[in-house]
């Protein structure tokens, strides 16, 4: 009974030590006027999205870019605080924020989002990977798989070439 206790003390230290390393915080929240806030009537399913902090930036590394059948470019960054990430974006996300840049590519007339994105052009300027960047726009937690990220992105600045 002892080491059961003793065990499940162990882990209760372990998940709590870890909540703290990644509590999932935005790092500064930024005057409203500092974020598009008309990048939300593109957002498909915005209801999935709980907003964290209306604006914030985020520093990062670029490290993977791809395309999401619903018009979405994904971002992953390795941010320069980990206090922006929560558990689930540490374990399932690998340590990395995803950044959405919304609209960014077509995804056919059949697409469940392509009314999100009719008539709407994005301006936001796409990185590399590697590239370190700063990143701009709303700080929400997807319920769909429970990590933090920013979504939409409403600019994205290239701070080092790589």
């Amino acid at each position: 009974m002892k080491r059961i206790l003793l065990v499940l003390l162990i882990l209760a230290a372990l998940y709590f030590g870890v909540r703290l390393h990644y509590p999932g915080r935005a790092p500064v929240n930024l005057p409203a006027e500092s974020c598009d806030a008309s990048l939300w009537n593109h957002v498909y399913l915005p209801n999935r999205l709980k907003v964290i902090a209306a604006c914030t930036a985020v520093e990062g590394r670029v490290a993977a870019i791809q395309k999401e059948s619903d018009g979405d470019l994904h971002i992953a960054i390795e941010p320069g605080q980990t206090s922006v990430l929560n558990l689930v974006n540490a374990i399932h996300g690998h340590r990395r924020l995803v950044v959405e840049s919304i609209c960014d590519h077509d995804s056919g007339p059949e697409s469940y989002s392509h009314a999100a994105c009719a008539g709407f052009t994005p301006s936001v300027a796409i990185p590399k990977v590697g590239d370190r960047v700063r990143v701009t726009g709303s700080y929400v937690t997807d319920s769909e798989n429970g990590w933090r990220e920013i979504h939409p992105v409403s600019r994205i600045e290239l701070l080092h070439r790589q």
